[in-house]
């Protein structure tokens, strides 16, 4: 199967199980007021370390567009997904010290190691879930529970992309 093929087939699932599965969760109490992990954004995460900025931001806004349009909020993860893939590179220059990996590698745990990985992935989705949280909310009267509602999915959102890696991430012996 084509590769171009295979990338969009993937973000779909991932934005059909994001809208029609995770966004349906119903969690009890006050706990669903504060969880609400995202799984779409993986595919943001784990594009290859080659990917150009352009493509980065694009493939982030069709993703963002579409669980938009799927759940009417009117452009707040458009925003908050563009925002991570602007960020991405940055983060990735802080976190990635070895310079040998080629275009086509992604930021997966194998390649990053435990420790980057996770820091990688609780940066870039509480970047995410902050910025989402803030324009969903558009004020800071409630600043702290804005902050904490973002931490909590951005913990839960790793955890997802954590388990994503360790399901469908093929293990490599070039790396760690």
């Amino acid at each position: 199967m084509n590769k171009t093929l295979q990338n969009v087939i993937v973000a779909a699932l991932l934005v059909l199980v994001q809208v029609f599965l995770i966004n349906n969760i119903q969690l009890r109490g006050l706990l669903n007021s504060f969880v609400a992990p995202s799984v779409y954004i993986v595919f943001v995460l784990l594009m290859p370390l080659g990917t150009s900025q352009v493509r980065l931001l694009l493939t982030a806004f069709a993703l963002g567009l579409a669980v938009d349009m799927l759940t009417g909020t009117l452009g707040v993860n458009t925003a908050a997904c563009v925002l991570v893939a602007f960020l991405r590179p940055t983060a990735l220059k802080l976190l990635l010290t070895r310079e040998e990996h080629d275009k086509d590698t992604r930021p997966s745990l194998y390649v990053l190691g435990w420790t980057q990985f996770l820091l990688y992935t609780l940066l870039l989705t509480f970047v995410f879930h902050l910025a989402l949280c803030v324009l969903e909310v558009f004020n800071f009267y409630e600043l702290f529970f804005t902050i904490l509602r973002a931490l909590v999915s951005a913990i839960a959102s790793t955890l997802i992309v954590v388990i994503f890696e360790l399901l469908f991430e093929e293990k490599d012996k070039r790396y760690r």
